[in-house]
């Protein structure tokens, strides 16, 4: 039986939180939630995850300043970003210091279930 994929959650919105967590349950992945970078650090040193979907925007470190420290902290977990307020400079910073893929809010869920899936089919801390 294969092992079921975990994800965590980063957002510090309640409500869109709540939203990916229901979405990403119902597929199947075992999901954890943060609210902001430092509960993202505390879940990391309690476990590892396949894949940590984070907000770019947050109150105190943001998801782009959180980026460089997951991939060395994380280097076999996917990282998908996103953002309402993104643009094409903040997506290739994004790229450039380890996002899998980068999405703009508002989404569609099949853009975020497409982006997750693409994200965990590459390989362990690969970029596109």
């Amino acid at each position: 039986m294969a092992k079921q994929q975990s994800i965590l959650v980063v957002d510090d919105d309640p409500e869109m939180r709540a939203l990916l967590l229901d979405v990403l349950r119902n597929e199947g992945y075992d999901v954890a939630e943060a609210k902001d970078g430092t509960e993202a650090v505390l879940a990391l040193r309690a476990r590892q995850f396949d894949l940590i979907l984070m907000d770019k925007n947050m109150p105190g470190p943001s998801g782009l300043d959180l980026l460089p420290g997951f991939r060395r902290v994380c280097p076999d977990s996917q990282i998908v970003l996103m953002t309402a307020f993104g643009d094409v400079p903040s997506y290739m910073e994004a790229v450039e210091k380890g996002a899998a893929e980068y999405l703009f809010k508002p989404f569609r869920m099949e853009e975020l279930k497409a982006a997750i899936a693409k994200a965990l089919q590459n390989e362990p801390g690969s970029r596109p």
